[in-house]
C-alpha cells in the first residue's frame, strides 16, 4: 500500500474555490483503480492551509492517477491559486 500525503497552501480568497474543485476531481478519483482513500482536510475554517490523504493499493496505481488527464486538467487549473509550492511526501506501507 502507499500513501501519500499533500499539504497545500492556497490563497486565502481561492480556498474555496480549490476545495470546490477538489470535490469535483475527487469524484472521479474513487472510481480509479487502486484508489482507496482520497480525502482533504482543513483544520477550521479560518486556517487557509489544507491536508490531503491518499491511499493507494500500489505504486502502479499511484503513478497512473498522476497521469490522467482529469488530474492534469485539475493540475492546470488549480496551478495559480497557491501562495508556495505544495509538499507532497509518499510512503510505502509494507
Amino acid at each position: 500500500m502507499i500513501i501519500t500525503t499533500v499539504k497545500l497552501f492556497p490563497r486565502k480568497e481561492h480556498k474555496q474555490n480549490f476545495l470546490n474543485a477538489f470535490q469535483e476531481v475527487s469524484a472521479i478519483v474513487y472510481k480509479e483503480e487502486g484508489c482507496i482513500e482520497y480525502e482533504i482536510y482543513q483544520k477550521d475554517a479560518a486556517a487557509s492551509d489544507l491536508f490531503i490523504f491518499e491511499r493507494w493499493e500500489s505504486q502502479l496505481a499511484l503513478d497512473r492517477h498522476l497521469k490522467t488527464k482529469h488530474m492534469s486538467d485539475f493540475f492546470a487549473k488549480t496551478a495559480k491559486w497557491f501562495e508556495k509550492e505544495n509538499e507532497m511526501q509518499t510512503y510505502q506501507i509494507k
